[in-house]
């Protein structure tokens, strides 16, 4: 795996960063912890659908890691074995960008928060629902 570069964006006290393979520099924000647990969110390309329509899968999936490069480095390695897990001929295409959020402190508990992210728009709930969830819901080819 390539050095990685963390980009960092704290909002109240929520850590989400996001990760590209384009420089060798670590964020002086990166957390030590042994019990830390950290949610990545990737997103993949599974192909195309019969009416021409990309089929994206987004997955988040939660690791322990001492630090979030610990933790970008087994979601970068789970996430080329998920992509080639599919059972086709051709595997599914990572996204380059993985984002983290890092859990609040202790072990995972039932009702554990694994993922927050805050959005800002012009757009009402449900507006924002239609446009973010149900506009790109994938349907399964009869």
């Amino acid at each position: 795996m390539n050095t990685q570069d963390i980009a960092n964006e704290k909002i109240g006290n929520k850590n989400i960063s996001n990760i590209s393979n384009i420089s060798n520099s670590i964020s002086n924000q990166d957390i030590f912890d042994e019990n830390a647990w950290y949610a990545i969110r990737t997103l993949y390309l599974w192909g195309q659908n019969s009416n021409g329509a990309n089929v994206i899968e987004e997955r988040i999936v939660a690791f322990k890691a001492p630090s979030y490069m610990d933790a970008f480095t087994k979601a970068q390695e789970e996430a080329e074995d998920y992509a080639v897990s599919g059972g086709t001929e051709q595997a599914y295409t990572i996204h380059p960008n993985q984002l983290s959020y890092h859990l609040d402190a202790g072990e995972l508990i039932d009702g554990h928060e694994v993922w927050s992210e805050l959005f800002a728009t012009e757009e009402s709930l449900d507006e924002f629902y239609e446009n973010r969830y149900v506009r790109y819901e994938y349907q399964p080819d009869p």
